[in-house]
């Protein structure tokens, strides 16, 4: 009888870090550990001023927090020791790298150094950003350029990854949403109407801002266009999230410049049902992106999204279908699609926020993401799970 894979996962974005990476990275080993795969994470993260290995038994494998220094290769040296050399066992089938950064680099390091094959999973910011960057660069060149296949999360990335590595095999891996966990329960319906209760609001349309406000998720671009638009008086933000970059965080404190917000810190994710449901919209005008868990969400729980067309959102919403798209760095566009999201009524909302949740149930499934992540790391092997998970 074949023998179970094992799988090594190296990550630096894991919970209980915050953000959509941690979350995609913690439900993808969640989800292959239910399909009977043994899983072993190594996870870099800032646990303490000295060096050293925490480990976590799991169902289907073990958890190794790893400390961070200001040397990388000291901390995958210490991985590489604690939990590959000292803890035996049979081999590693695969390593996985959650990001081509160093992450990347040190899953195809080690699965050369083990000989056996390598994945990398490339997010967004692999390439959006730290490709151009003097020093982070290479580590994904060389994480992909070493890389047994190369997992993307949308179709436009697989192009780009391609065009760079042609002969490489780059895969669709998406993420994916539950959709019936975000069904509304009497404590989040209380939660919503708690926060349209806020003055700030009073009779305008909510915004909701989830995740961080950096340059990349065109912020300032969008509040231009609402300037533009003379919509100002017309929008709410309720902005959840912790990381605000100075200039975001200049232009919410402006009257001039920026309806009136509710900020609240990054929320427990069993919170957000109610957070999503207390806003009108939902709005990513990124200027360049992947396949943010937001949109995924927010369109779980059929609330409308306002979104430009960077990464894979221009793919998944459609316009006036299932939300409302405009190009990427388009102000005027912006401008334009926001006052026809304000001008559609109650119900054409939740025509919209219906369709838009029926999509993401039929096309995002975390059952399809889970079965892409094991037709690669499985193959033809007969003891790899099914669709039918234990619940």
């Amino acid at each position: 009888m074949a023998s179970q894979p094992r799988i090594l996962w190296i990550t630096s974005q894991y919970p209980p870090l915050s953000g959509g990476m941690a979350v995609s990275s913690a439900r993808q080993v969640e989800r292959l550990r239910r399909r009977g795969l043994k899983v072993d994470v190594v996870a870099f993260s800032e646990t303490g001023p000295e060096t050293h290995v925490l480990s976590e038994p799991m169902d289907g494998g073990t958890d190794f927090r790893v400390s961070l220094s200001d040397r990388p290769g000291k901390n995958a040296q210490l991985a590489w020791r604690s939990v590959v050399l000292e803890q035996g066992g049979p081999p590693y089938n695969f390593t996985v790298g959650f990001g081509a950064g160093f992450a990347g680099v040190t899953a195809v390091t080690f699965a050369a150094w083990m000989g056996c094959r390598s994945l990398v999973l490339v997010r967004g910011n692999d390439l959006d950003e730290d490709w151009f960057h003097p020093n982070r660069g290479l580590w994904v060149r060389e994480s992909l350029s070493r890389a047994s296949v190369i997992g993307a999360v949308s179709m436009e990335m697989i192009g780009r990854i391609e065009g760079l590595y042609p002969d490489k095999a780059a895969r669709l891996v998406p993420n994916g949403v539950d959709v019936s966990a975000w069904e509304l329960l009497p404590g989040d319906v209380a939660l919503r109407d708690e926060v349209r209760a806020q003055e700030a609001f009073g009779r305008r349309a909510i915004f909701g801002l989830f995740g961080d406000l950096k340059y990349k998720k065109g912020f300032a671009l969008w509040l231009g266009a609402l300037r533009d638009a003379n919509l100002i008086d017309r929008v709410g933000l309720l902005v959840v999230g912790d990381r605000i970059d100075p200039e975001a965080r200049n232009i919410l404190d402006d009257p001039a410049l920026s309806p009136p917000s509710v900020r609240l810190p990054f929320s427990e994710r069993t919170r957000l049902p109610g957070l999503y449901a207390a806003c009108d919209f939902v709005v990513l005008p990124s200027l360049y992106d992947g396949l943010p868990n937001v949109l995924l969400e927010a369109m779980a729980i059929g609330l409308v999204p306002l979104v430009s067309d960077a990464g894979a959102m221009g793919d998944i919403v459609r316009d006036g279908e299932t939300g409302f798209v405009f190009p990427a760095y388009d102000r005027g566009a912006a401008a334009e699609a926001t006052v026809r999201a304000l001008a559609a009524d109650l119900l054409t909302r939740k025509a919209i926020g219906a369709r838009a949740r029926e999509f993401v149930a039929r096309h995002f499934s975390i059952e399809r993401e889970t079965e892409a992540l094991c037709e690669i790391l499985c193959g033809d092997r007969p003891l790899c799970g099914s669709s039918t998970e234990t619940k």
